[in-house]
């Protein structure tokens, strides 16, 4: 199968598909790679998604945040502001990663819970921080630019 591994299913039965290609690629580290993998694909088991409406980054970023907060990050993946916040996957998991800790533990399980029973809407991280996305992922850039405190 192309890519590194889907979940899909209904809200009683997931099924997660691991491309057999990206384990034997992996092989120097698979036992790690197999353990974030699984990691990210069981968040999207659990994860609400905004009623469908959520952006795909930020349904990706945060089953990356999940893994990284895990000790189970890749060694390629780097501490860098994308495009755009919700770029997705270690992009926006750092940006999250960022939030979680600028803003409080369990930032990033509010953010989700938010997500549960209506559908998306940005004003959620003002709720969540008192910031608006925009705002926070210009505060982010400057952290990483090292232009403010972390």
């Amino acid at each position: 199968m192309d890519g590194v591994a889907h979940t899909f299913g209904s809200a009683t039965h997931k099924e997660i598909h691991f491309s057999l290609n990206h384990i034997r690629n992996s092989a120097s580290r698979a036992r790690d790679e197999i353990l974030g993998v699984l990691t990210h694909e069981m968040v999207h088991c659990y994860q609400y998604n905004a009623l469908g409406k959520c952006p795909g980054g930020l349904i990706e970023g945060i089953a990356d945040w999940v893994r990284l907060n895990a000790g189970l990050s890749p060694p390629h993946w780097k501490r860098e502001a994308g495009e755009k916040w919700d770029a997705g996957y270690q992009i926006t998991a750092y940006f999250l990663d960022w939030i979680e800790g600028r803003y409080g533990d369990g930032s990033i399980r509010e953010l989700n819970e938010g997500m549960k029973d209506k559908e998306y809407d940005e004003h959620i991280f003002k709720d969540v921080t008192g910031r608006k996305i925009s705002k926070l992922w210009k505060l982010y850039k400057e952290h990483l630019e090292g232009h403010s405190a972390p």
